[in-house]
């Protein structure tokens, strides 16, 4: 039997719970541009890495100094009582401080670099991500000490991001070579997700990762794109927003960003949270009245694109549909990117996919590769297997 894989290009009438994106902190006395973090009463928090700094912003939008003085302040957790745990890089601690800003105490965890930082899934321990030793551990917020989760088992490469699954599956993002981790909550060695493409080859690092409504999100500097991750599949990667280097908000197929880095869903996952480090310190904020992926927007025409086969060997075939009596345009452009290296491997301009395409692979060698097919209507990429073994 094929394994078809179902590309869904749909182009939507904008209705009121349509995702849009619009700024939600654009202030000259605060930036922003690492971790963020909300707290309970819905207040949120984000770092200015090489400031030292962490600002406060209430859900009227106002925002306030939180925390300064830190040798980079890197990532942010929030335990059960609404107190803030901010990761001190380069000091090599995490810090504790209440509500209003004070410091309640310093936790040094030895000779590392901590990064990445989130509330521990069943308690109030924090745990956070070592780019010293590409470890992720643990820190009893009772005694101090700190204990390894994994080494890393020689696939951590500066892991940064860091995010709980609905079951308390870890997944971990390499900031060098993007791939994403996890770490079952069962136990058990790291498993390989995905690795999130940077086809621009351009400040080509993963900053942060997300989890809502059955996906992670994914932010690549340099693409000023976020990615959305099935974490249920292997390598099942696409663009979710964002496309060259801009600051235009709207409706989230149109608006743009500025080296997004930071990403943060809500606890009911219809609101994210993105920072941006471009050096204005702006936060965009990506609204949907329903779960991500299932929106209430009216379809005007779906195209749908099949792929087949997945992994390929010296061709893939493309094959477009249309539910809708409108006419769509079937005229594609083609594009193919190797992962490992970023460089463009393919370009086929105008191709005509009126039923079935049959796309060349030969001489491309066996790996990953970002597919984008798009035209004046739509825009959908995924990552297909070449496998010549």
């Amino acid at each position: 039997m094929k394994n078809f894989y179902i590309l869904l290009l749909v182009l939507f009438t904008i209705s009121a719970n349509s995702q849009t994106v619009t700024t939600y902190l654009n202030s000259p006395d605060a930036t922003v541009d690492d971790d963020l973090v909300l707290d309970s009463q819905g207040n949120l928090y984000g770092s200015n890495f090489y400031g030292g700094n962490v600002y406060k912003i209430t859900p009227d939008g106002s925002s306030s100094l939180f925390v300064s003085g830190l040798i980079y302040a890197n990532g942010l957790a929030v335990d059960s009582e609404d107190n803030v745990y901010v990761n001190a890089y380069l000091e090599g601690s995490i810090n504790k401080y209440d509500s209003d800003g004070n410091l309640l105490q310093i936790f040094p965890i030895g000779d590392g670099y901590p990064s990445g930082l989130i509330k521990a899934y069943k308690s109030d321990n924090m745990v956070f991500t070592d780019v010293g030793d590409n470890s992720i551990k643990e820190l009893s917020t009772t005694d101090g000490t700190v204990s390894v989760l994994t080494g890393g088992e020689g696939l951590l490469n500066i892991p940064v991001g860091i995010v709980y699954g609905p079951k308390g599956d870890l997944y971990i993002g390499n900031y060098i070579g993007r791939e994403i981790y996890r770490l079952p909550a069962k136990g058990g060695d790291l498993e390989y997700v995905a690795t999130v493409p940077a086809p621009n080859n351009y400040v080509p690092y993963l900053a942060f990762i997300a989890y809502a409504q059955g996906s992670l999100y994914g932010t690549v500097y340099g693409e000023h794109k976020i990615y959305k991750i099935n974490p249920r599949n292997v390598d099942d990667v696409e663009i979710y927003s964002g496309s060259v280097f801009g600051n235009t908000d709207g409706h989230l197929s149109e608006v743009t960003y500025a080296f997004p880095a930071g990403i943060l869903a809500n606890q009911s996952g219809n609101t994210l949270y993105v920072s941006e480090f471009d050096g204005n310190g702006n936060i965009r904020k990506i609204t949907n009245g329903n779960a991500y992926g299932n929106n209430s927007r009216m379809v005007e025409n779906t195209l749908r694109i099949e792929t087949y086969p997945n992994p390929a060997t010296d061709y893939i075939n493309i094959v477009s549909h249309s539910d809708s009596e409108k006419k769509s345009n079937n005229l594609f452009d083609i594009k193919l990117y190797s992962i490992s290296t970023g460089l463009e491997v393919l370009s086929q301009e105008a191709v005509d996919i009126n039923g079935k395409y049959s796309l060349s692979l030969i001489g491309l060698q066996t790996g990953l590769y970002e597919l984008i097919i798009s035209n004046d209507e739509a825009k959908k990429s995924s990552t297909i297997v070449i496998n010549r073994k």
